[in-house]
């Protein structure tokens, strides 16, 4: 199966993402972004489907995508499976959440693959593919049965050590009742 980049941007930055397409596919990836969308498609399942089936994402991140919902939730979708490629295009200051994370700023850059910065790219995505071959998400193989509600075994314990604290407690609530009324009943003798 070949690797597949999907390259997640905002509408105004169509012939940034072409570009970076083209260079995708010159690497030999094979690219989606959102021109290849079949008509009559249901957009958003369409998309998602793309998006679970990408082996890395590539964010174009500009003063446009910093305001879209899809691109965000993209690049969290990216960002949570440790496949995200950020990419500044403008200079533009990454949202809220995307910040910490380095991103290459390709601004004014035109498609020359020999571009010490799109060499950074390719550098990027070689090196999520080669941490998801050494740890690679299987979801055709059968999933291990949940575990018990109680949870690991470390967590029985800090809950047993609750409850013994708490048996603790209402039994130490209990004998000082006992004990009050044991003397408030002598002393009415």
């Amino acid at each position: 199966m070949p690797t597949k980049i999907f390259i997640s941007y905002s509408h105004e930055d169509k012939p940034i993402a072409k570009l970076v397409a083209e260079a995708l596919r010159e690497l030999g990836y094979e690219v989606f972004w959102d021109v290849k969308i079949p008509t009559g498609t249901t957009f958003d399942t369409y998309i998602y489907k793309e998006l679970k089936g990408s082996n890395a994402v590539i964010v174009l991140w500009s003063k446009y995508s910093i305001h879209s919902d899809y691109v965000k939730e993209e690049a969290d979708y990216a960002k949570t499976k440790s496949i995200l490629v950020p990419l500044n295009v403008d200079g533009t200051h990454l949202p809220f959440g995307f910040s910490r994370l380095q991103a290459t700023d390709i601004s004014g850059w035109h498609g020359d693959a020999r571009d010490l910065r799109w060499e950074r790219v390719a550098n990027s995505i070689e090196a999520i593919l080669n941490e998801g071959a050494t740890h690679p998400p299987d979801e055709s193989q059968p999933q291990p049965p949940p575990r018990p509600v109680s949870g690991p075994p470390g967590q029985r314990r800090q809950v047993s050590v609750a409850a013994v604290m708490a048996a603790i407690l209402v039994l130490t609530v209990l004998v000082g009742l006992a004990l009050g009324l044991a003397v408030h009943f002598a002393g009415a003798a």
